[in-house]
């Protein structure tokens, strides 16, 4: 992939802020996203608040999944940035129920967000706006019987995974064990 050093991947301090975002838009709460990143529901209410004041973003609670921390152009094209970096490292960022955390959480090459309840119900916005590389799923969705899919679908003994199209979430979804069903997408 490129001449990265080959360590643990960690998000550099100063995009941290900025992955706050994905991250409560992937929880849906400030609580739950306290947990998933290790600090206090208060840390993560004063630093939405203050990167909201300095990017100008709103909390817009009735708008649609995966909008509703954010959603202007230019935030689009830093989480773009973000996750050009961390895949360039190997890193997926992977979604899904706590169910299957244990098996993803802690793993090398993976990026685990527990996703909310209704986050979980309504995945793909997420990986349309490139909040998530991939969710885990226990079953095949309702609509890959249509084969018309804009995500692509991979099988492990563990269950499914959606994936975003990007050749090299593919390549690294596969690099951890999932194998191409030929469930094809648009």
């Amino acid at each position: 992939m490129s001449n990265l050093p080959q360590q643990s991947y960690r998000i550099p301090q100063v995009l941290r802020d900025l992955q706050l975002v994905d991250v409560l838009e992937l929880t849906g709460s400030t609580t739950a996203s306290a947990a998933q990143i290790g600090l206090s529901q208060a840390s993560v209410s004063r630093r939405y608040r203050a990167l909201a004041r300095e990017l100008g973003l709103q909390r817009l609670a009735a708008a649609s999944m995966g909008k509703r921390y954010g959603d202007t152009p230019w935030l689009q094209l830093l989480r773009r940035g973000i996750n050009s970096h961390r895949l360039a490292w190997g890193v997926l960022r992977l979604g899904g129920s706590d169910q299957d955390a244990a098996l993803w959480q802690g793993q090398h090459g993976v990026e685990w967000v527990t996703l909310g309840r209704r986050q979980q119900q309504h995945w793909q916005p997420l990986l349309q706006l490139e909040l998530l590389d991939a969710v885990a799923l226990q079953e095949l969705p309702p609509d890959a019987v249509t084969g018309d899919l804009p995500y692509r679908l991979l099988r492990s003994p563990h269950g499914w995974l959606a994936c975003r199209l990007e050749p090299v979430v593919l390549r690294l979804a596969e690099r951890l064990g999932f194998e191409d069903t030929g469930a094809q997408r648009r």
